[in-house]
């Protein structure tokens, strides 16, 4: 059985332009355990070769962050489906499958008539760029 560990990081994650998309500065540092799917498979294989009190920076491809960009998973939908609701582009919503599992899409764009929305991730798609520092590791 392959060790697991609880490690506890402060991160930066830039874009490709390098504009900061997240961090845990001035929210305190980022604590997951490995093995369990908590973050994404890159972030997890990088970070978990490290030591306590390195810091490291690295780049992610798509494939090993949130995935390729998926256009089938780009939508137009009748504007019915969402009565009720007060759109705006870009806005976030969640849905729920005839089974129960509920799902996030973005709002692409709508008129009177349809909604595009959008169930890719955000960042799928994109590079990622992160900055790392370990601040503790230990064996689970």
């Amino acid at each position: 059985m392959e060790k697991k560990y609880r490690i506890t990081v402060d991160y930066t994650l830039y874009d490709p332009e390098g504009n900061v998309i997240d961090t845990t500065e001035g929210r305190g540092p980022f604590t997951f355990v490995t093995g369990e799917g908590q973050v994404i498979p890159g972030f997890e294989r990088e970070v978990a070769s490290m030591e306590e009190g390195e810091e490291k920076t690295f780049t992610l491809q798509p494939s090993e962050a949130y995935g390729e960009r998926d256009e089938s998973l780009v939508q137009t939908l009748p504007r019915e489906q969402f009565a009720g609701i007060e759109l705006h582009e870009g806005q976030v919503l969640q849905g729920t499958t005839p089974e129960g599992h509920k799902f996030l899409v973005r709002v692409v764009s709508f008129d009177d008539q349809s909604v595009t929305i959008d169930q890719n991730h955000p960042l799928a798609g994109v590079p990622l760029t992160f900055r790392v520092k370990v601040l503790k590791k230990e064996e689970v």
